[in-house]
């Protein structure tokens, strides 16, 4: 199993009730149940994501408007927030496509940001290179710690590097765990803030499953499976393959009221 990226197409109506339309949308292609054909399952868990981390869209200057979508909470109910001009979905009118690299290029942008922001507030901290140098050559630092548990635990427990990695708008990034062990790459980073976002963009656009309004889930690869069909008895003809791959074009397309929804599924 693993996970996967899907855009589900809504009409408009749906904004009254986006989780019961996301769960009608989705259901044919639910894979925890004997009412869907086993090759028709694409999904058993899923969250509304990619405002917090540059997988969803840029806001095409309606930052503040209430009917764009953000991420759902952490499956602890911490809040997930979108970076400032990001969303998770939303009218498509409302959403960026003019430019394919702007939602990572803004979020790593605020990964930049949020280091920086917490690096002045917080003590300084201890370099991961020095907590591996004294687990690999003093047996008393870290006694009895065979797979470095221990260690970077120790790591992640400074004020600064918990409050940085614990933040959704870090994005991640390093290694804590062998082999390879590695910082973030904004700790350390020897550039100044444009030649980091420079380097770390995404270089190409998003190009996710798509869900379409009629009930077609359109892999990323033109694989079409149809909510009303056992796969392999389809009759119906899939929207025109001419549009994949690159389905942020085919969402550019759709009419400005269509609510576009972004989500990370468990597959």
């Amino acid at each position: 199993m693993a996970g996967l990226w899907v855009t589900v197409c809504l009409p408009p109506a749906a904004a009254a009730d986006v989780e019961g339309a996301l769960e009608r949308a989705l259901a044919p292609f639910f894979t925890d149940t004997s009412d869907n054909p086993p090759d028709r399952g694409m999904w058993d868990s899923r969250r509304i994501r990619g405002g917090s981390d540059g997988m969803g869209f840029a806001a095409a200057g309606h930052e503040d408007d209430p009917r764009l979508l953000h991420d759902d909470p952490w499956y602890d109910g911490t809040p997930c927030p979108s970076v400032f001009g990001l969303c998770a979905g939303g009218p498509r009118a409302l959403l960026d496509f003019s430019d394919p690299l702007a939602a990572s290029r803004r979020a790593v942008a605020a990964s930049w940001d949020l280091w920086h922001r917490l690096a002045a507030v917080h003590p300084s901290h201890v370099p991961l290179h020095d907590f591996v140098e004294r687990w690999t050559n003093d047996p008393d630092a870290f006694p009895d710690d065979r797979w470095g548990d221990a260690l970077f635990t120790a790591y992640r427990a400074q004020p600064l590097i918990t409050a940085y990695l614990d933040h959704p708008h870090s994005l991640g990034g390093g290694r804590l765990g062998f082999p390879g062990p590695a910082e973030h790459p904004v700790i350390g980073y020897d550039g100044d803030r444009e030649d980091y976002v420079r380097e770390r963009t995404y270089p190409y656009g998003r190009d996710t499953d798509v869900l379409t309004p009629d009930g077609w889930w359109r892999e990323s690869d033109g694989t079409a499976l149809h909510a009303s069909c056992d796969p392999g008895l389809c009759p119906h003809d899939p929207p025109g393959p001419a549009v994949w791959p690159g389905s942020e074009a085919y969402l550019a397309a759709l009419p400005g009221e269509t609510l576009l929804v972004r989500l990370r599924c468990h597959a």
